[in-house]
């Protein structure tokens, strides 16, 4: 009797699932007396089988990012995007062929609802022992298909510390508006959003966490030129002022 898959999602059964050994199936000739697996990952169990029975049949295991196939006692690869492969088994008997082990195997991941299931096929000459995956694999064309969308964040910033004479390093309301409004649509944030309010000298910033911090760099670096400018301005006149008073000429013979 075939083992019955079970739904992760509900825990009921599924429709009854085709044989899953194969009538040509033959077991090798070899019983292992002794079978103890304790906690093993299943490729761990795929290559002591595949030794233990010979290479006499090949198995594919699916993996992470590609699967692992036995052929010969050497591994290949096909495709998968699920870790299977490091599913635990857990599982002792004694004096059992290949097959009764799968069937075993099957036994213990029905009863714990684990959504895989190994099929004993016949490959033109070859045997093959498949571990099938009961879902759908996760879709792999679009990576960010799935993910959530950008955490969108407001911050509001005083921009008024940057309004002052230009001639002292300073810029104008207008001059700031212009300037961010350039800056912010050179770096392509056409999913953001910034606003003025112009009397309360403030900049209001809508967008994900990576245009806010571009935003606070740009602001940063405003900041800096000003500073600079005041800086080199005040400079000057401290300059001018340390200069002494060139005396002045009296005509001669008074």
């Amino acid at each position: 009797m075939p083992a019955q898959s079970i739904d992760p999602a509900t825990g009921l059964p599924t429709a009854p699932a085709p044989e899953w050994k194969d009538a040509n199936w033959k077991d090798p000739d070899i019983t292992l007396t002794n079978v103890f697996y304790d906690n093993l990952p299943l490729s761990e169990v795929a290559r002591l089988l595949s030794d233990q029975f010979k290479q006499q049949f090949d198995v594919l295991l699916p993996g992470n990012a590609s699967s692992t196939t036995y052929m010969n006692g050497q591994m290949v690869a096909a495709g998968w995007q699920n870790e299977w492969r490091l599913e635990p088994i857990t599982l002792r008997s004694k004096n059992v062929t290949a097959s009764e082990i799968f069937a075993a195997m099957n036994l213990l991941f029905e009863n714990n609802r684990t959504p895989l299931r190994w099929e004993l096929k016949v490959n033109g000459h070859r045997q093959i022992a498949l571990l099938r995956v009961l879902i759908e694999p996760t879709p792999q064309g679009n990576p960010f298909a799935n993910s959530a969308a950008p955490e969108v964040q407001r911050r509001v910033y005083f921009v008024g510390n940057l309004i002052g004479d230009e001639k002292n390093g300073g810029m104008t309301m207008e001059q700031i508006i212009k300037t961010v409004t350039d800056v912010w649509k050179m770096a392509d944030a056409s999913s953001g959003n910034i606003q003025f309010h112009k009397e309360a000298q403030l900049l209001v910033v809508t967008g994900t966490p990576s245009q806010i911090d571009f935003m606070e760099q740009t602001l940063s670096g405003l900041k800096q030129r000003t500073e600079w400018e005041r800086f080199k301005s005040s400079s000057k006149t401290t300059e001018a002022k340390s200069k002494p008073d060139e005396p002045k000429s009296t005509p001669s013979g008074k």
